[in-house]
């Protein structure tokens, strides 16, 4: 870690305000690079006099750092009233609005954020319910693969061949070879009904079939380790299931040591 990244991060730390909390966290969901989207931020945060301060800040972060930052200022905006948290998933909305073509990666954040800002995730059944895949429905492996076929959008990379042979070895883990379906991502409400499934699995299970991704995606990607889009995909991913990060996985990140 710089000690540029080192001071940047001891100042988010100390960001606990709603207005400073929102900021921080436009400023980690958009791409530095994009002046559409830079735009939409500074409209978002034009309020709050140190927004500019800590877009800097964010811009410090290595990508082993941003998301766990991100993690943890929204576990601190969870804090704050509902219409806070309210507020920042709409501003949310509108620079995301901004990144024209949305981007895979974005769709996920956006899934993240709502989950970890008031969302109730679905029930999950009991825990005799479902001992292993083979015992799941047909319905719900379909919702499996569908996740799974949007996820191949960014894992193991961007190429596409590689995301396509990501999917067939990831589900192949779950349910027979020959079973597998045709890789075919959703659009963005299709994921979410997907995931609503997904979240729901027996709580064994969901790091059983998380594990399986990363094994999956570190055998399919070159020279064994994940690009930072497929890393984070795959923790989003983690979040969204409430399943704790493999080792391999979580090996791509610095975690940090904030008080909450």
């Amino acid at each position: 870690m710089t000690p540029a990244e080192h001071d940047a991060l001891a100042r988010l730390a100390r960001v606990h305000g709603g207005q400073e909390l929102q900021a921080a966290v436009l400023a980690l969901i958009s791409p530095a690079e994009n002046s559409k989207s830079f735009i939409a931020w500074s409209h978002e945060t034009h309020q709050t006099p140190s927004a500019p301060l800590l877009r800097g800040n964010v811009t410090e972060l290595s990508d082993a750092t941003r998301l766990p930052c991100l993690e943890a200022l929204l576990e601190r905006m969870r804090q704050r009233p509902k219409p806070e948290r309210r507020v920042l998933l709409v501003s949310t909305r509108r620079v995301m609005a901004a990144i024209q073509p949305l981007r895979p990666l974005d769709r996920l954040h956006w899934l993240f954020m709502r989950r970890r800002l008031g969302d109730r995730a679905p029930q999950a059944a009991h825990a005799e319910a479902e001992n292993s895949f083979a015992d799941l429905s047909g319905v719900t492996m379909l919702q499996i693969a569908r996740v799974a076929a949007y996820l191949a959008r960014l894992v193991p990379g961007p190429d596409r061949q590689a995301g396509e042979a990501w999917y067939r070895a990831a589900m192949s883990q779950v349910i027979e070879p020959e079973l597998v379906p045709p890789c075919s991502a959703p659009d963005g409400d299709g994921l979410a009904h997907a995931l609503d499934e997904v979240e729901a699995l027996p709580w064994m299970l969901r790091p059983v079939l998380l594990r399986g991704w990363v094994d999956a995606a570190l055998a399919t990607s070159a020279r064994a380790r994940l690009p930072h889009d497929a890393a984070d995909a795959l923790r989003l991913a983690a979040g969204l299931l409430d399943s704790p990060l493999p080792p391999e996985l979580a090996r791509h990140y610095i975690e940090l040591d904030w008080d909450h």
